[in-house]
């Protein structure tokens, strides 16, 4: 048995590789270890969560916490060996020779990177991979990234990501995250298209199929990683546009406790009868630390919005906890959970494009509150280099409450919308309770992913003559995944899943997706990607059980045989290229072909008046193109610039046209960041082109907009950062929904501190 050790620098060190005569071939128990340790080349600090691979077998493995990692079973042989980590350059050294019985320490220093080419992401693939490798396009925020723009809500992150549209009524309101145009937003935030997971697991409201936008507050983020396309074939219902996975902080190992306040202030509309200047705060902090094998992590805040128009104020108080217990080097138990608390104004539409920012009187004592809660216990075990267990439970609630009536002994037309307005309250409670489990499983030529899931879904909207009533649901998926490397330059990925969807023995459905896809790394300039792949969506409860809807006074039929809505092709052309370690392009070009969507159809009423019902109707296209370009010049200038151009059709049978309600042709995001000694500026503009066809009010499409926002943030001291931002600051007049008025120019001054 011989031992080497070997440490690897960014810089380059030669190559430290021994030799002899051998045969190569090896058996299975002549194979060898490598395992080592990979740390911050300027701290010292152990990186967790690299990625380290071995090339041509294309096998791989993550370092725990303590920043180490292991390969076993590896045949005789001349390899190559990288590491790669979010943030850092990636570092790989060719021509290693592994004879047998060797056990081999190799050691990394990762340096940070100007541009993030090198970055790793773990939502592509379900397992920890480069972004050059994966089968699809992918964008990342970081934690910096978020810190760097004055956020004020989580949805706000996804504005400067290329494909990415958000839809809203209001500041803690969202209609619909849609990437590449997939997601609907008539139905108010209802059957979204893409996928929101928080570490890993599905975070969509059982009764409505939306995403929980507020579950996780900002300061607990680690990064966000936005994956595009069809993924039904590894997290199935819902993943027809993408899958966002907001991945939470982990646990410092010293003890630390953080903070962020700011406040900030609307310039008065001074249009109309409503010419207030609404006022907004944020107070939130952290601590953190460990004992022994524990780690933990709590986070608290608050978020007070009086609005910038009539009925968009909101009040938002969340806790978030996480604690690590890691029982040794290979087993490791996350227990996570978070609370909370929502009171905010129903959103009201405008009284006129003239008083765009007043709503009419008897929308005035309409209010919402909402009450989110969820836990999580995720078991992790790395039994050996190639062999990788991921277990967890997890449980929602949620509760929602609607006022349409708060002063009920008043019964003028001032208080009560007569015909439209049934009952004076609503509310919706939710449970969800689930699990999953994951084996990564990898020898040489094959990296296998084998997994299933399963939950349970009860709903009960009251009263029920106008909401769902009582309802349970059970749904379940089995999936595999195996990556296969063609030769020295080509990845290949196969993936299949099967989903069974149960509706109180009432109505059953099953769905497959499958998945191709390839990526043909030439170098470390160019990586050319290709991906074919099916997805689906399972109705949500709102959708099938509807009965009144109190907004339009529109009343429905029930139709609980709704079958899901079908992605039956999405197709990708993609590629990425690094000009230097500086300057990056990536292009990509898709092509989604759905059909069974879902949509309202009149019904004839004896009684007179209105009735629809929700079916499986329209068919459609979406197809596009998207250009990111990504710069550095030393540390003190960033830059980046992405657009999309969207073609979006609708091609069924009954159309009335070809046009797609809400979708935006042209999407323009741009970037600038100055940065020097404790200075550093940050500007951000977008574009969205104007609406062509609208479904709630036609004739109200929302105009083309332009948007500009700039921080500035001053270094103090190395824990203590203050900065100014303005938002809006050219003032600009928009909607994002038609008849919804957005923010006016805003003011903030903040400061983030760590002790």
């Amino acid at each position: 048995m011989r031992f080497l050790v070997i440490s690897v620098l960014l810089l380059g060190l030669p190559g430290l590789t021994h030799a002899q005569n051998t045969d190569l071939r090896g058996t299975v128990s002549e194979q060898a270890r490598i395992y080592g340790l990979i740390t911050d080349a300027e701290t010292g600090e152990p990186l967790s969560l690299a990625h380290v691979q071995i090339l041509p077998l294309n096998s791989g493995s993550v370092t725990d916490e303590a920043g180490q990692y292991q390969l076993a079973d590896i045949p005789a042989g001349f390899y190559g060996i990288s590491a790669s980590s979010l943030g850092y350059h990636q570092i790989q050294h060719d021509s290693i020779l592994v004879t047998p019985g060797d056990q081999l320490e190799l050691n990394f220093s990762l340096e940070i990177a100007s541009i993030q080419q090198d970055e790793v992401i773990v939502t592509a693939a379900r397992r920890a991979q480069a972004v050059a490798l994966a089968p699809a396009s992918v964008a990342m925020i970081s934690a910096n990234q978020i810190a760097s723009q004055n956020l004020q809500t989580f949805d706000q992150a996804f504005d400067g990501i290329t494909g990415v549209q958000v839809t809203r009524s209001s500041g803690s309101n969202i209609q619909a995250l849609s990437i590449r145009g997939a997601s609907e937003v008539a139905g108010g935030g209802i059957g979204n298209r893409v996928l929101l997971l928080i570490d890993g697991r599905p975070s969509l409201s059982p009764e409505s199929g939306g995403a929980l936008w507020n579950l996780v507050p900002l300061q607990s983020i680690d990064r966000i990683e936005v994956v595009k396309g069809a993924y039904s074939s590894l997290f199935g219902s819902s993943a027809m546009g993408g899958v966002i996975n907001v991945i939470t902080k982990v646990p410092a190992t010293r003890t630390t406790t953080s903070g962020h306040v700011n406040y900030g202030l609307y310039d008065p509309t001074n249009r109309g009868t409503y010419q207030e200047g609404g006022q907004y705060y944020t107070a939130e902090i952290s601590h953190g630390g460990s004992l022994d094998k524990w780690k933990y992590l709590l986070n608290a805040g608050r978020k007070s919005n009086t609005g910038h128009r009539e009925k968009s104020a909101f009040d938002i108080n969340h806790l978030f906890g996480k604690v690590i217990y890691q029982a040794n080097t290979k087993d490791k138990w996350i227990l996570s959970g978070n609370f909370n608390q929502i009171n905010n104004d129903a959103p009201a539409t405008w009284l006129n494009s003239r008083l765009a920012y007043s709503v009419a009187p008897h929308r005035l004592d309409d209010f919402q509150e909402k009450r989110e809660f969820n836990t999580d216990l995720n078991y992790q075990s790395l039994r050996n280099g190639n062999l990788k267990y991921d277990g967890r439970v997890y449980y929602y609630r949620n509760y929602s409450f609607f006022s349409f009536n708060d002063d009920k002994e008043d019964k003028s037309d001032n208080n009560v919308n007569f015909g439209k307005q049934s009952v004076d309250e609503e509310s919706i409670t939710a449970d969800r309770v689930g699990a999953a489990f994951q084996v990564d499983y990898h020898i040489p030529k094959h990296y296998f992913i084998f997994g299933t899931d399963i939950k349970t879904d009860y709903v009960n909207g009251v009263p029920d003559t106008v909401l769902y009533g009582k309802h349970r649901s059970l749904s379940g998926g089995i999936y595999v995944q195996d990556e296969i490397p063609i030769g020295q330059q080509i990845i290949a990925t196969m993936g299949l899943r099967y989903d069974y969807f149960n509706l109180e023995n009432s109505f059953s459905e099953s769905n497959f997706s499958p998945k191709v896809a390839a990526v043909w790394k030439k170098n470390d300039r160019l990586a050319l990607r290709i991906l074919f792949a099916q997805a689906f969506r399972n109705p949500s409860m709102a959708e099938r059980f509807i009965k009144f809807e109190q907004g339009g006074g529109l009343r429905f039929q029930p139709n609980p045989e709704l079958r899901a809505e079908k992605l039956t092709a999405s197709i990708e052309f993609g590629g990425s290229y690094h000009f230097s370690k500086s300057t990056s392009l990536d292009i990509a070009i898709f092509h989604n072909n759905y059909k069974d969507l879902i949509s309202f159809r009149q019904l004839p009423d004896p009684r007179g008046g209105l009735l629809y019902q929700v079916i499986n109707l329209n068919k459609a296209v979406m197809q596009g193109l998207e250009v990111n370009i990504k710069t550095q010049v030393g540390k003190v200038v960033r830059a980046s610039l992405g657009y999309t151009f969207l073609d979006a059709r609708d091609v069924s049978d009954t159309r009335f046209n070809n046009n797609l309600a809400y979708k935006i042709k042209h999407s323009l995001n741009a970037s600038l960041a100055f940065t020097y000694k404790p200075l550093s500026l940050q500007l951000n503009g977008r574009y969205r082109s104007a609406v062509k066809e609208v479904f709630i009010y036609p004739g109200s499409e929302p105009d083309a907009y332009t948007l500009y926002n700039a921080k500035l943030n001053y270094r103090f001291t190395d824990n203590v950062n203050g900065y100014f931002a303005i938002d809006n600051f050219t003032n600009t007049a928009y909607e994002e929904l038609e008849r919804y008025r957005m923010p006016v120019r805003g003011y903030t001054l903040g400061m983030r501190f760590e002790l």
